[in-house]
């Protein structure tokens, strides 16, 4: 099939774009004749890549260059359904096959030509979707070498720093047996001291005989005190030496450290049934009714956000029993450690902190006061811990842009008088066994996230924050609890509006004469 005629000049420049310049130098050394007559004068091993580009685009008509680029055409074509072939066979999807093999192609940087070219029919919604999937996963891929090369780079060092140690302690136990060898010559001078001392008193007649020992005995006493000075200075290069290598291994150890906490993954429970049942216990233990129309709805909206690896924004009056319920139930502990913001605050007093936390942390009243472009980048690199950001009043995110809902979670249960109240908590702790894990977004649309769009469309919100929340919308009961505790508190607590007077599509499906089973609720709550 000849696929040239069918690209437009600007697809046909990416194809000729990423054909392997080796690949077209190979071609025109093998076909000299043809070569000459497109660029006479010149050599083939001489060719750039930009001229090489510009050849094949000026004559991609005549069949000698039109069959090198229909060769690379049909040949990446053919691997990238062989691989798609493969990852069917194994049990994927066509969609996650695409996602497997697409970052990995020379169509990484054009996923709509390909779909072009393999005539495939898909909307304009799923190649920009793919598109921005296929990106994200060739970056993180690139991020991941970059990290491992870091890696590599660092055990070599490791590896150095550790020779350098065994050499140093070489030189320490060299300058240790000296020393050692220096003590038995003192004592030995030490001894004939002595000597010529009693020498000294009992040769008192022969006076020459003396004023002899007397000139040895001052010789003696000044060896003695060279010995004395050298013994020091082997001490204190013992000390350079012990404080040098205590300085080397802290900072390796350092580097390990910010290795560790770049590389940290995901956790969640094995068991999510498990970690909703101990939850609800120790809510019901500070005086949430286990009874309550909210009650499944805030078990499940919890455990859905508190694994993702983001960090969640709360209420400073909720998160102080949110938290305690939290790390009682996952890890078997009430209290967390908790950092609260100061005028003196560094980004490595913050870094230190959650790398000596356990798996629950406050961060308290950062929001509005400390740089969130510093502080997201760094909270992303610790994607392991469950990081709780406490604000004194719900408004303050209002200061704030709402891009920033991209990258943590908004929860608030202000309607839940009991959480508002700071409670004893004294429920059994308990301790949940976790394991790593990625979030895998839901594939394709359902009539839910279609109602969930409209309703943040009609509500104001930035459309790329629509579709970051749309994605984890897979049924009813996804979009009841963000509805509860995302989206309609945070238009009434921070932006300071009424959603029921403003989206019509939330009114015909959570209205009074809506279809939506928790209703009731949202209209007690949101509607007055």
């Amino acid at each position: 099939m000849n696929h040239l005629p069918l690209l437009t000049e600007d697809e046909a420049r990416y194809i000729i774009s990423v054909i392997p310049l080796q690949d077209t130098v190979s071609y025109f050394k093998h076909n000299p004749k043809q070569f000459a007559q497109i660029r006479p004068g010149f050599r083939a091993t001489t060719i750039s890549k930009v001229d090489a580009s510009k050849l094949l685009f000026s004559y991609r008509r005549r069949k000698f260059v039109s069959s090198f680029i229909e060769k690379h055409i049909s040949k990446w074509l053919s691997q990238i359904q062989e691989q798609i072939t493969k990852c069917m066979d194994d049990g994927d999807s066509k969609d996650i096959a695409l996602i497997h093999t697409l970052p990995f192609s020379f169509f990484a940087d054009n996923v709509g030509l390909y779909f072009k070219l393999v005539n495939d029919e898909y909307s304009e919604e799923y190649i920009a979707l793919m598109s921005a999937i296929v990106k994200n996963i060739k970056e993180v891929a690139k991020e991941q070498e970059e990290l491992k090369e870091k890696i590599k780079a660092l055990e070599s060092q490791s590896n150095k720093l550790q020779e350098e140690l065994e050499t140093k302690n070489d030189e320490w136990s060299r300058n240790n047996d000296r020393f050692s060898d220096k003590l038995l010559e003192m004592d030995t001078l030490k001894e004939k001291v002595s000597i010529l001392e009693k020498l000294q008193t009992t040769s008192f007649k022969d006076k020459e005989e003396i004023e002899k020992l007397k000139i040895e005995k001052k010789e003696l006493h000044g060896k003695l005190d060279r010995l004395l000075t050298e013994i020091t200075e082997i001490k204190n290069n013992s000390r350079l030496l012990e404080e040098q290598i205590r300085d080397e291994l802290e900072k390796k150890q350092k580097r390990l450290d910010e290795v560790q906490s770049s590389a940290s993954s995901r956790k969640c429970p094995r068991d999510i049934d498990e970690f909703k049942e101990y939850l609800g216990y120790n809510l019901t233990n500070i005086g949430v009714p286990n009874d309550a129309e909210y009650f499944p709805l805030l078990i499940s909206y919890l455990s859905k956000i508190l694994f993702r690896g983001a960090p969640i924004v709360v209420n400073h009056a909720i998160g102080i029993n949110l938290i305690k319920c939290t790390a009682n139930t996952l890890i078997g502990e009430s209290t967390v450690k908790t950092l609260s913001y100061s005028q003196d605050i560094t980004i490595e007093k913050i870094r230190e902190f959650l790398l000596s936390s356990d798996r629950v942390v406050c961060l308290d009243n950062f929001i509005g006061n400390y740089n969130e472009t510093e502080l997201i980048p760094l909270l992303e690199r610790n994607s392991d811990k469950i990081v709780f950001l406490t604000v004194i009043y719900d408004r303050t995110l209002r200061y704030l842009s709402q891009e920033f809902l991209r990258y943590c979670y908004y929860f608030n249960a202000n309607r839940i008088g009991m959480l508002s109240i700071e409670s004893e908590l004294t429920e059994d702790p308990s301790t949940i066994v976790e394991h790593s894990y990625r979030p895998q977004s839901t594939q394709g649309e359902n009539r839910f996230r279609n109602i969930f769009r409209e309703i943040l469309r009609e509500l104001s919100y930035p459309q790329s924050i629509i579709e970051h929340k749309c994605e984890s919308i897979a049924n009813e009961q996804d979009l009841c609890q963000s509805l509860a505790f995302d989206i309609l508190p945070y238009c009434i607590d921070v932006l300071q509006m009424k959603p029921y007077n403003t989206s019509e599509r939330l009114l015909k499906y959570a209205g009074n004469d809506g279809r939506c089973p928790q209703r009731n609720l949202l209209v007690r709550w949101f509607a007055q």
